[in-house]
């Protein structure tokens, strides 16, 4: 069995108390057949205490009113795993905020989401390029079976790799960077297009509202728009100056956790385009925060990249969005509208 993940995955130690249990509320924790074998097993006083918070038609528990796992406990511990073991853990709650996917016979991706704040910190302020490893031990019982997606596992990975060394290119800007990307990945034009701002800014104006379901009014989404064109030059040379480190994590641990170029059903050179668009859609919403902040600090800044992560996973709206816009335009009209040069 080979497993290639960031090395970064070692280094993750769960701690309740640092993030005050995020992920233990506010999700639905689904019951997968394994666990609810094993709870089944257990004597029936056991068995009576974990069943009553069970909804057993949704094969889930039934989360408090406050939106807190029922298996909380006041110190954000899990009272499961410290009654019976790691064990007894449910496959989501065992394997996040590891993200797994299958690739091949016998071979693994495996990255970490920023939907944990623990998890993000370790990922987005290294300073060093995320490298990566190859083990032999995957600690993950929730995988995601990807083979029908990826031909072959190795050739898969290669390109993967060259893609992340394209977004680790330091000596280029993240614009050029973003450009180069898609050119990897056959989103290639005959000849440069000029950059349209006002499309550009009206097309993430459209994805911003779907992504926070806000249901803004023509009227509203323009005037967004409008605000963002004014400002964002200015804004987005302080953010890339003083976060291009955060930056490049952020789209590298993006890039190989969503497994690009084959997060979506499409070609390489359309999941190229919903992964640049998505990283446009994070430009538009810091642009905004940080004009309502009046200034971003770095922890204004990675808040704003693990809640736009998380409206992300459990928003369909904002993906659809993305993924709608990335099917519509051809290779020019993408450029024109994505694709900014020499900055």
């Amino acid at each position: 069995m080979k497993i290639f993940r960031p090395t970064y995955v070692r280094d993750f130690k769960c701690d309740g108390k640092a993030c005050g249990s995020r992920c233990c509320r506010d999700w639905r924790v689904v019951l997968d057949e394994e666990t609810r074998e094993k709870f089944l097993r257990l004597p029936a006083d056991d068995r009576q205490n974990i069943f009553k918070h069970v909804d057993e038609s949704a094969r889930a528990f039934k989360m408090k009113n406050s939106g807190a796992c029922p298996f909380l406990d006041e110190n954000f511990l899990c009272k499961l795993q410290l009654k019976h073991g790691e064990d007894f853990l449910t496959a989501v709650c065992q394997s996040f905020p590891r993200v797994t996917y299958k690739l091949g016979e016998g071979i693994f991706s495996q990255a970490m989401t920023l939907t944990c704040p623990v998890a993000a910190i370790l990922i987005l302020l290294r300073e060093e390029p995320i490298d990566f490893e190859f083990v032999d031990e995957l600690k993950a019982r929730q995988v995601f079976d990807f083979t029908k997606r990826v031909s072959a596992a190795e050739k898969f990975l290669e390109r993967q790799r060259a893609a992340i060394k394209i977004l680790q290119r330091r000596e280029l800007s993240l614009n050029r960077r973003l450009e180069n990307l898609c050119e990897f990945f056959g989103e290639k034009i005959s000849v440069p297009v000029d950059f349209d701002a006002e499309n550009h800014a009206a097309a993430l104006a459209e994805i911003f509202g779907e992504t926070y379901e806000a249901n803004l009014t023509v009227d509203k989404k323009n005037r967004l728009a409008e605000t963002y064109l004014a400002n964002r030059k200015n804004i987005l040379s302080q953010l890339r100056e003083n976060f291009s480190v955060v930056l490049e994590n952020y789209l590298v641990n993006e890039f190989f956790m969503r497994s690009y170029p084959v997060a979506f059903t499409g070609d390489e050179a359309f999941n190229c385009r919903v992964f640049v668009t998505t990283y446009r859609a994070l430009e538009f919403a810091a642009v905004l925060t940080t004009i309502s902040k009046r200034r971003m600090t770095l922890e204004d800044f990675l808040e704003l990249l693990c809640a736009l992560n998380d409206k992300l996973d459990h928003s369909s709206g904002g993906m659809e969005a993305i993924r709608i816009f990335a099917e519509l335009h051809d290779a020019e009209v993408f450029h024109s509208m994505m694709i900014e040069r020499g900055d």
